[in-house]
């Protein structure tokens, strides 16, 4: 028996239905293809969106740490000691303004200078005279031109601490902080000028300009950095001295003041010797000048133990790390021998402590 399909000149059903089911799955898959095809380039478009903006968010990323923008905090250092800034922003290579920062900083700045001019009005300035020069290099046993250049150092840190902080690059806020303590510095020189009892002194101008330029070469040439300028005052009663005669406030009664240079002996050290000496300790020399009389009175000078509170205190929060490295610039007690008339040992310099008939 012979099947309808092989029949000659028979039509072939099947093959009919065959060939129907193919071209239609050809077609459905065809179709298929296509919109698959554009589906995958639409996701693919998508993908390469997403990859773009992943992209630029990486490289936004990348700027924010770029050291061609901000200086890499390795380097961001004063001897050696990681510093912060005011308000923990990263310091910057170029500047850019933070007009926030700017106008709060600026108005405490303002505010501290115009509260000092008001207090130095009510006091050195309060009685007035024709513009003067009176050179007074030795005025207080020099004890007066240190304060000046200590005096500047400090107001050029806080100034550019303030330029930093509102978005000047460092080396810019740097230079915009010395020149602030100058212009202020000399400010008060002009005013010493017209004061009934004060005049305008080249001596003192000079001690600004040496503040400045300590602060300055500190800057630019680190290693300058194991030299620390540091300062403290304690009314003189209350280690045993005279005050200043005169003395109109604590700023001039330099019975009280002592001025010391702080040498980092740590990082002088050779490196096998480091670890033979505390980090925070240092040795420092200084002077100062007691039971002061206007031009009389006894100069002396010390050599003694420093402390740096960067390196002893305990960390924490980046306010309290900005505090810390400023309190770096202030005298803290410390052993010491005083050379003058006597000499003598103080346990915490300058106070002297007494047990029985031992002073020290």
């Amino acid at each position: 028996m012979v099947a309808l399909g092989q029949i000659p000149g028979m039509i072939d059903t099947n093959t009919i239905k065959k060939k129907e089911l193919q071209n239609h799955c050809e077609f459905c898959c065809s179709a298929e293809l296509s919109v698959c095809s554009e589906h995958f380039a639409v996701e693919s478009e998508v993908i390469i969106v997403d990859i773009g903006v992943a992209e630029t968010q990486e490289t936004s990323e990348g700027e924010s740490e770029d050291s061609s923008i901000f200086v890499p905090l390795s380097h961001f250092t004063y001897a050696g000691d990681q510093r912060v800034t005011i308000d923990g922003s990263m310091p910057r290579n170029t500047t850019r303004i933070r007009p926030l920062p700017l106008i709060g900083l600026a108005s405490i700045y303002l505010g501290i200078t115009t509260a000092l001019h008001i207090y130095q009005v009510n006091t050195f300035w309060d009685s007035t005279t024709t513009f003067r020069f009176i050179e007074d290099g030795d005025y207080a046993l020099y004890a007066d031109k240190f304060g000046h250049a200590w005096g500047t150092y400090i107001n050029a840190y806080l100034a550019s601490e303030a330029l930093m902080g509102s978005g000047l690059s460092w080396d810019a806020a740097t230079l915009g902080g010395a020149g602030i303590a100058l212009a202020y510095q000399t400010y008060v020189e002009v005013m010493d000028g017209y004061g009934k009892t004060w005049g305008f002194s080249w001596s003192d101008m000079y001690a600004n300009f040496a503040g400045a330029a300590w602060f300055l070469g500190q800057h630019y040439v680190p290693f300058l950095q194991n030299f620390t300028y540091k300062s403290n005052f304690f009314p003189p009663p209350w280690f045993g001295r005279l005050t200043r005669e005169s003395a109109e406030t604590f700023l001039d009664d330099y019975s009280g003041w002592t001025f010391t240079l702080a040498i980092d002996v740590h990082n002088l050290l050779p490196r096998d010797a480091k670890k033979y000496w505390p980090k925070w300790l240092n040795i420092d020399v200084g002077h100062a000048v007691r039971d002061l009389r206007f031009r009389e009175g006894e100069s002396v000078y010390t050599i003694g133990l420093d402390i740096n509170p960067v390196r002893l205190l305990p960390d924490g929060p980046n306010l309290w790390k900005w505090f810390r490295q400023g309190f770096n610039y202030v005298k803290i007690p410390a052993p010491a021998i005083e050379f003058g008339t006597v000499t003598r040992f103080r346990l915490l310099y300058p106070f002297q402590l007494q047990i029985g008939p031992i002073h020290f």
